[in-house]
């Protein structure tokens, strides 16, 4: 399982990266779908990380220690944001026609919110893999 996740892990940083300018080589369209699919992967990764974060939700205000509390607090803020930049693409997508789910709000307010909530999140994710390090040197059998 760890190897899956590390490996899942991998391809969201990548993907992450190459979705920031949807205006480069690959296009609007592989932006959208590949968005789409980078949501439904956060979703398997905090699906395959419930048990910890049912472990330390129960233990938060009384036992958890403090790394795991600033953990906690950085994968709210992620999940924050991933919703808030999975929504606000849906919202003014161009090649995937979403117009059925009647979102409202101006196009102006969901791009400025999709462009924060992406920037945002590109440093929450360096914050968090900073956190994590040791778990990817581990990985990558580096020794400290």
């Amino acid at each position: 399982m760890n190897k899956f996740k590390f490996i899942q892990n991998i391809l969201l940083a990548v993907v992450m990266l190459l979705l920031m300018d949807p205006r480069s080589f690959y296009g609007l369209g592989f932006h959208e779908w590949a968005g789409l699919i980078i949501g439904a992967f956060f979703i398997l990764h905090t699906l395959l990380n419930w048990s910890w974060i049912k472990k330390v939700t129960l233990v938060f205000f009384s036992h958890a220690p403090g790394r795991a509390r600033i953990n906690y607090f950085l994968d709210l803020l992620l999940l924050a944001g991933m919703v808030l930049m999975i929504l606000s693409g849906i919202a003014i997508a161009k090649t995937i026609d979403f117009s059925w789910l009647n979102l409202g709000g101006s196009r102006g307010f969901w791009r400025a919110m999709h462009t924060s909530s992406s920037l945002i999140s590109l440093a929450l994710f360096g914050i968090h893999l900073g956190l994590h390090w040791k778990w990817v040197l581990k990985r990558l059998k580096i020794k400290l």
